[in-house]
This record gives structure tokens, sequence and C-alpha cells, in this order.
């Protein structure tokens, strides 16, 4: 595991003495990577933040390193950590990078366990390199053709098989090759020098026998020329310098295409260009796509004979490293007073060239072309205060806040129209976020776009590089009129991301009142349950009146001048309201409402009177008893 290194090569150069400061960290964290990246984090005083969790800053140094030749630009003095890349050319047939070549011979190699012990690993790995090291920094393809391998592993066994060291060596070699006392020591020395021999000689056999495939291809080789082809959205450009290779070794050129390389910057030809204007009826066009992870581009290595370590990135991408690094790295628009912020840009005006419009790339060694240039200005800064970004409370954070946080930055005194930005670039980085809420990893985003905004208005050529690059997108909410004029669509585009952001407006109001309709239509269904079982009981009351009615008029009794009588005979039966059960004729035992003239059981009415006062006929006060 070589994650501290990968690490190292991915975050801001200001940061570096965060994880530098761990030495060797990798064993006790193999397969728990992510617990080594939070580790990081919590030892850089919440630096580190600004790539967002641990997860996500393990992802993005995982992007990273996925490219051909990247133990060299590690720097890693170990056995191959990544993972061959498969390539496709323009038939869809897979192809490899020759470097990659080596790193899955290492581990074939590797598999064979009982000749290989784990402390040869190393030495197995630097032989590779050295072999790796003897043809430079070769940039063609091979045929992924899974049976070949096939046939060299098989191969390989048959090999270890003729040269089989015995178990006993290899139990010897165990016990001695940690030892600390002499003699045993030396046996351990020479056992370790016998246990790699093997491997060793092997793995020579395996190249010397398939040198097409370990070595750069020579002039009467069969084989055809194989070419990058570097796609970045919808451009398709190729190395100069690789071109003109390709060509003269076809015997299709007589001078080179690559005349205004120099060894810091290479020029690029379009596909479009090389199709029509050359035969390459011999040469195979791999699809090379350009990486990035969120905060760096992949490398790409560069065909410099006799070198075996040189890369590059597209300038464009180099631009952006840079100012991330000035922005956020050495915080120089913090630092600096209003008469020198434009002090630095003649220096570089020599690497980011307006005039350009072609893609290019510039070489990465070291601090690269543009550290070279600006170093005195990192220098005169590097001393100076200036404030950190605070930290995002974990409900996010709004427009307001961020026009907070310019302004407590400093940043509203050296540039006071960067407030003019805030809600655009609010808008892209909301529109761009990883989780549901805005986080301290976004606010740098932010801050570092409001930041670009300003830069580049100011500065024209600069901005004039960056539209020529293609570079403009990548802004967020910088308005191009080079990019609107060239293409009219984009002004239709910008109009369109107006109406969806007010449309996007419009539904969340729209879901707010929709929400309170809902509620309301749930207080209204609860009324209206309520209105239903009121009007159940009005309904049963009815029947009830209408049943109470019904008996008094099967009752016959006649109403003259308010009094009730009884017009009937004596056989007529009259019923105790409160009971409901008949009072026979001539029973003494009853009660008499003096307003209704209503009859009741005596009893009835005595126990009635215990819990009301009126009457249950006409709702007249009932005398007491």
């Amino acid at each position: 595991m070589c994650l501290r290194e990968e690490t190292l090569h991915y975050i801001l150069e200001e940061f570096y003495s965060y994880v530098d400061s761990f030495v060797n960290p990798q064993d006790a964290f193999e397969g728990n990577e992510k617990d080594l990246i939070q580790l990081f984090i919590d030892k850089s005083h919440g630096i580190l933040r600004m790539y967002g969790s641990a997860e996500e800053l393990l992802e993005n140094v995982n992007i990273y390193k996925d490219f051909p030749g990247n133990h060299k630009f590690f720097e890693i003095n170990r056995p191959y950590q990544m993972r061959p890349r498969i390539f496709t050319n323009f038939k869809n047939e897979k192809y490899i990078a020759k470097s990659d070549v080596f790193v899955i011979l290492q581990n074939m190699m590797l598999n064979f366990r009982e000749v290989c012990p784990k402390q040869t690993h190393t030495m197995i790995a630097l032989y590779l390199e050295m072999r790796q090291d003897n043809i430079g920094m070769c940039t063609e393809f091979v045929k992924f053709d899974e049976k070949r391998f096939e046939e060299m592993q098989k191969k390989m066994k048959e090999e270890i098989k003729k040269r089989q060291l015995s178990k006993i060596f290899i139990e010897v070699f165990g016990e001695n090759i940690h030892s600390s006392q002499s003699r045993a020591k030396t046996e351990g020395v020479a056992s370790f020098y016998l246990a790699c021999s093997l491997p060793v000689k092997v793995l020579g056999t395996i190249i010397d026998e398939n040198l097409e495939m370990f070595s750069p291809r020579h002039k009467n080789s069969n084989e055809p020329i194989t070419l990058r082809v570097f796609e970045d959205g919808d451009q398709q450009f190729l190395m100069r310098s690789e071109v003109s290779n390709a060509l003269i070794a076809s015997s299709t050129l007589n001078k080179r295409l690559d005349s205004e390389d120099d060894k810091y910057e290479f020029h690029t030809i379009s596909l479009e260009e090389i199709q029509k204007n050359f035969d390459t009826k011999n040469i195979e066009f791999i699809h090379y796509p350009i990486l990035r992870a969120k905060h760096r581009a992949n490398p790409i290595s560069i065909p410099i004979p006799g070198k075996s370590d040189e890369f590059c990135i597209l300038a464009i991408d180099t631009f952006f490293q840079y100012f991330k690094e000035l922005i956020l790295g050495v915080q120089y628009y913090q630092k600096v007073d209003g008469d020198n912020i434009n002090a630095i840009f003649p220096a570089l005006k020599t690497i980011f060239k307006s005039d350009c419009t072609t893609p290019y790339f510039l070489f990465i060694g070291d601090r690269g072309a543009v550290r070279r240039v600006v170093i005195s200005f990192f220098e005169n800064f590097g001393g100076a205060s200036a404030k950190e970004l605070r930290k995002v409370e974990t409900d996010g954070f709004t427009v307001p806040f961020l026009k907070n946080e310019l302004a407590y930055l400093g940043l509203t005194t050296t540039f006071p129209e960067i407030l003019d930005y805030a809600e655009v670039v609010y808008a892209e980085v909301d529109k761009h976020k990883k989780e549901s809420v805005l986080r301290t990893c976004d606010l740098f985003d932010a801050v570092e776009h409001c930041q670009l905004n300003c830069v580049l208005e100011r500065l024209p050529e600069l901005k004039k590089f960056v539209h020529s690059q293609k570079g403009c997108h990548r802004v967020y909410g910088f308005k191009c009129e080079d990019c609107n004029s060239e293409n009219p669509e984009n002004q239709e585009d910008q109009k369109l991301s107006i109406l969806e952001k007010e449309i996007a407006d419009l539904k969340m109001s729209y879901q707010k009142v929709l929400e309170e309709n809902q509620q309301k239509t749930l207080e209204n269904q609860e009324l209206q349950q309520k209105n239903l079982r009121l009007s159940v009981k009005n309904e049963s009351n009815e029947v009830q009146i209408k049943q109470l009615t019904e008996k008094l008029t099967h009752s016959k009794l006649a109403i003259d001048d308010g009094n009730y009588s009884i017009p009937c005979t004596s056989q007529l039966k009259i019923q105790c309201l409160i009971c409901e059960k008949p009072i026979p004729p001539g029973h003494d035992q009853i009660i008499k409402c003096p307003m209704c003239k209503r009859r009741f059981h005596s009893k009835c009415a005595i126990n009635w009177l215990k819990e009301h006062q009126q009457c249950p006929a006409c709702n007249g006060e009932l005398p007491k008893f």
C-alpha cells in the first residue's frame, strides 16, 4: 500500500506537512485505507477538510493514481501497486500500455508463493523496474491477448519447476533472514540472494522471449504503430512529438511537427488534421480519455528518449491546479494589497498563452513549470498571515453565510465586486454537492470560484486563455462573452438555466403550498367525520322523535285550549312516557304534569325527579314530591 505517497501528490503543496510527518504508516492500515485517510484529516487541524470526508478523499486519490507508469511518478520503491488499465482502439479491440505489462508479469510471479516469499517481493519489483528503465518512458501499447498471457504464465510455471528450490532451503531462509547473529546473518544474506535469483531469472527468461511486449517497437517490426488519441469532452488530439516519431518510423514524414515544443511545453495536433494530411494505414489509434479527480488531473507520461519518469498535464489543468494552490494554499489574495494584486500576472503570461488555440501540455516535475516561474511570489507571501475558512455547521450554509465568509476572509477588500458572484457561485456549488446539505468542503469550492471569477474579469488575457483552452465551463458562475458569441445555444442554455432555477423555486413554493393544503385537507376530513357522526346522531334522534310522535298520535290524545283530554272510553290505555309501559284504568299510583296533563307512574316520576326537573313530555317544571 502506497497511500501516503499518493495522497502527498494529490493534496496542495502547502498541506504536505500534515501527511509527510507520517513515516511508513501503511502496514498498520492494510485493508483499512479509509482509517488512514481519516487519521491524516484529524492530524491536519481541519485543514484537509477542504477535500470532504475520508471516503471522498480516498475515492479521489484512487481516481488520481490510475494511470500508466504511476510507480515512477510516485517514486514507489516496492512492488507495483497499480491495477493495469485496459484501453481500446477505434475498432473497440483491447490494448494495454507496455509499462503495464510489467505489472501483469509481477502479479503472475507473486502468485507462486512457494518460491516468492514476502521478503523477495521488493527485489522482484526492483528487477522489473530496472528492465523497464532500460526502455525509457515507452508510451506504446500492445494488444491485450489473454491467451498469450496464459501461455506466459504456463512458461513461467515450467521455468520455476526447472529451478525449484528445496523446501528445506525455504525454511532456513525464513529463519535466518531476520537473524542478528553474525553467522546466521551471513547465511541469511546468502539465502536471500539465492531466493531472489530464482524468480529474477524466470522473469528475465519471460521478458527476453517476448521482447516486443516489453520494449519499444523496432523499425522493422510487423506490429502496428500505436498512438494515443487524447479525448477531452468533444476534443480529440495527439501529441505532435508522438505523431512525429510514428510517421518518421513509417517513412511518411520528413520534417518533424514538434518544432514549437521545449522541455516544459508539448503541443498537440487534432485527429482530424492527422487523418486528412497523413497516411495512417499502419497506425492504431488508441482512445486515451483525460481523467481528472476533483482537485487534480491524472498525470500523462511523456515520450522523451532516455528518460522514464517525465509526466505532464494539459495547460488548462495546470491553470486550475495552480490557482487552487494560489487561492487556497498560499492564500495569495488574502495577503496581497490592492496595488500588487496583478503583480504576478506577467510571470503567468509566459506559461498560460492566450494566443494558443489548440490544447497543449505542460511538464510537471518537481514543482512544475508554473512553480518555477512564480516561486519568488510564493516565498514573499509564505510568511504573511491570513484567516482560515471557518467550519460549516451540520445544517449547511446559505448565500448570506457565504457573503459573510468572503468579508471575514478580507476578500471584499481585495475584490470589492466579489459579493456580486456569491449567488451564482452558490447555485453551482449547491448543484454539485455530494451530500444533502452544503459542507465545509463546499464552502472551500465557493470561496475559490468567487475569487476565480474576479481574477478572470480583471485579467482579459487569462480570460482569453481559459476560453481558448475550453475551460470556461469549469469556473462556477463564469460568463464568457466569447462562448456566447461562438455558440448562441449557450445563451439559450443560460436562459434555460435561469428558467430552471425559477421553476425549481416555484416547485419549492408549490410544494410548501401543497403541504399546507394537505394539512388543511386532513383537518377538513376530520371535521367531515365529526359532522358525519353528528348527522348519524341527529338521524337517530329524529327516528326517536318520530317514534314518540307516532306514539303520541296512537294515544289519540286531544289538545283542547292547551289542555290534553281523553275523549275515549275507559277502555283506552294510557302509557307512562318514562317507562313506556301502560297505566291500567283506575290505577291510583300516578302523577300528572300540571302543564301538559300527562300521567306517569308515581314511582317512575319520583325516580325521574332525582336526576331531572322537567317533564319528559313537555319540558315543563314538574312539582316536587
